[in-house]
């Protein structure tokens, strides 16, 4: 009987598919120098006006992106689970973070030191490619929440945090069911546990999930993101 391998950044490292794309020398390098990280609920991995140290990638776990006021008022730009990378911009730009990012649930974080990224960046194709690809999925991805946010109804605002979770470039490992709780979605959306209960309850009705404790299964994707957005 075999013993599993200990998780290290090598070997997370080989489940991203930029990674894989690696020459061999680039692949050594980000190896070396990539770390672990374990993060709690609501611990922060990064914090805004800090200097953008690293490129984030999320092994396991969901983590988010959001600036809070002095006063508790918040907005959340996105939500990113297993599989996905964030920060790229800040980190090509050298500035500092503009931006909290902080784990919605226990996380295991790989991260990638800026010198590391840049030199990537500048030295492999595979890897600038993907970045570039990244930024533009990332730029379309925050367009749309900022429309969702002020333009459809908290059911419709629900319906397409849920979606965007299965965003197949920038998150292709989410499957169809997410270990998701209603205050999780409160968190991604800004809105209320009871009101998030209430629009799951309405795309459950709809046959667009179903629920069980902390569980959601998606039952039929394109429906879900096409929810509300008749609003627009």
């Amino acid at each position: 009987m075999t013993t599993p391998r200990a998780p290290t950044p090598a070997t997370q490292l080989e489940g991203h598919a930029w990674y894989t794309a690696l020459a061999p020398e680039h692949q050594a390098l980000a190896a070396r120098e990539t770390l672990l990280q374990a993060f709690e609920p609501g611990a922060f991995i990064a914090r805004r006006g800090e200097p953008s140290r690293y490129w984030i990638g999320v092994d396991t776990g969901l983590i988010k992106l959001a600036v809070y006021t002095s006063d508790g008022r918040g907005c959340t730009f996105s939500g990113v689970p297993a599989g996905g990378w964030c920060g790229e911009g800040s980190v090509i730009k050298r500035e500092d973070r503009r931006y909290d990012v902080i784990a919605i649930r226990a996380s295991h974080v790989l991260l990638v030191p800026e010198p590391v990224f840049n030199t990537l960046l500048a030295q492999s194709l595979p890897f600038a490619s993907f970045v570039v690809r990244q930024l533009n999925e990332r730029m379309g991805q925050f367009i749309a929440t900022v429309q969702n946010d002020r333009l459809l109804s908290a059911d419709a605002r629900v319906a397409q945090a849920i979606a965007q979770l299965f965003h197949p470039a920038l998150y292709p490992r989410t499957s169809t069911v997410l270990e998701l709780s209603q205050e999780e979605i409160g968190l991604l959306t800004g809105l209320s546990r009871q009101r998030v209960n209430r629009a799951l309850q309405r795309l459950a009705e709809g046959g667009m999930i179903t629920q069980s404790y902390q569980t959601i299964r998606v039952t039929d994707l394109e429906r879900l993101r096409l929810f509300g957005l008749s609003e627009l």
